[in-house]
């Protein structure tokens, strides 16, 4: 039975390392890499670039209200009726089944000269709108790399805890081979087998979680890429930190680029030509009107057999806005008010910003020195280790304090990861909210 358990345990861990290195020889993705593609293939990405062109197509002076309308029309009627006529010089004409031919056509051309500037300020507002795309689609683009960059150190770290967890399997079945072999000279005792078996099958089911959290962190990067969910590939295995530029300096990139600073401000612009639209509408509107009309009316009877006018005419219109139950007064103050609601938004916006520039310069710095630390701790805890596996041999620690040891070289592996992932996570922060995150 205990040969059996042996044999198991061999052909258990060899099934994960070969599963391990199978995946290995997938193509490596590299962030850049992954960055580019999503770029490329994202699907919110895709649909934030149409929305831009939509903009562009709405943003014309015909949109404004500033171009001719010109409109032809033709219209023939045809009819049968049964004439009867009395002439004041005493004839008398009677015809039944009489036709009549009515055929009308015309081309006329309206323009609007004058409507209090409300075309020039929708014009101005269509020509925000259109910018606030562009706002839109680069924020969507920033959040997306930002979201890239975090799945893929996510899978980073999630690999080489893997990695770390294979090592810690070596360690703990080299431990329970040296409590086995203990016990069957004599010199060690039942309950440190059992321990360092149940360690060792603990180690088993943390590399089954984290192999479950690799696939669920691979699928997920995935679909940010726009590939489909199962493509398989293969990660770099360091997390390298590049240096952040000074606070003051990312500030003054936040002011200018910034996509929620720049969707806010463009927001109140379009709210300010709003109200101009609105106030236009108390203005008199003038227009010039031009018209050439055909008509042809014939008869079979009567006394106008033919009447047929031809020629072109012309007009001028103004309208005087008199009364409208007070209705763009309240349109102006409810636009009043929603320059009010945006410009406090534009300070929330501005303070929450600086909130997370702050706080990703504090998380930056604090994990760079957490990395310096655990660096130096991993070289300690990796003498220990070997230290205390060489006098474990020797009889001269008890299997609780060799387990202790090995638990600590695995903690400050992870903490080192983690530290590491945190601050390239602090870095991708700040280069989002600079708007430089697509450069990176």
């Amino acid at each position: 039975m205990r040969r059996f358990r042996k044999i198991f345990l061999l052909i258990f861990i060899q099934f994960f390392v070969f599963h391990y290195h199978l995946f290995a020889q997938d193509s490596l993705l590299t962030a850049d890499e992954a960055v580019k593609y999503a770029i490329q293939h994202n699907f919110g990405i895709t649909i934030s670039k149409n929305e831009i062109d939509i903009g562009k197509i709405n943003n014309n002076w015909a949109n404004a209200g500033a171009v001719p309308l010109v409109n032809a029309t033709a219209n023939k009627v045809v009819g049968v009726n049964n004439l009867q006529q009395k002439l004041n010089n005493g004839t008398v004409i009677t015809k039944n089944g009489n036709t009549t031919q009515n055929f009308n056509a015309g081309l006329a051309v309206n323009w609007t000269v004058f409507d209090g500037l409300k075309m020039f300020a929708t014009k101005r507002r269509l020509e925000e709108l259109e910018r606030n795309g562009e706002y839109a689609f680069k924020k969507n683009l920033n959040e997306t790399v930002y979201n890239v960059i975090s799945s893929y150190y996510n899978v980073v770290t999630i690999n080489e805890q893997i990695k770390s967890t294979l090592e810690q399997i070596t360690l703990y079945r080299d431990r329970n081979d040296l409590a086995q072999r203990r016990l069957e000279i004599g010199t060690g005792a039942k309950y440190e087998v059992l321990e360092a078996q149940v360690d060792l099958n603990e180690q088993y089911s943390l590399l089954l979680s984290l192999q479950n959290s690799l696939a669920l962190a691979k699928t997920s990067l995935n679909n940010l890429m726009g590939k489909i969910p199962d493509t398989s590939y293969n990660v770099v295995d360091t997390i390298t930190v590049n240096e952040l530029p000074t606070i003051e300096n990312a500030q003054t990139k936040i002011a200018k680029q910034n996509p929620d600073i720049l969707l806010a401000n463009s927001d109140l612009t379009i709210l300010f030509e709003t109200k101009k639209e609105i106030n236009a509408e108390r203005l008199p509107v003038v227009t010039l009107n031009g018209f050439y009309n055909f008509a042809r009316n014939k008869n079979g009877a009567g006394f106008t057999l033919l009447n047929q006018t031809y020629g072109p005419s012309g007009s001028v219109g103004v309208a005087l806005p008199l009364f409208r139950g007070s209705v763009v007064k309240k349109q102006l103050a409810v636009t009043d008010i929603q320059i009010k609601n945006q410009q406090i938004t534009q300070a929330q916006i501005k303070n929450n910003i600086e909130t997370l520039l702050r706080n990703a310069y504090i998380n930056y710095n604090n994990s760079l020195k957490l990395v310096d630390l655990e660096k130096s701790n991993l070289v300690l805890a990796t003498e220990n280790i070997y230290i205390a596996n060489e006098r474990y041999k020797k009889l001269n620690i008890t299997s609780v304090e060799l387990r202790q040891i090995q638990i600590s070289y695995s903690d400050a592996k992870n903490r080192l990861y983690n530290a590491l992932n945190q601050a390239k996570l602090a870095e991708a922060q700040v280069a989002l909210l600079t708007g430089d995150i697509a450069n990176l």
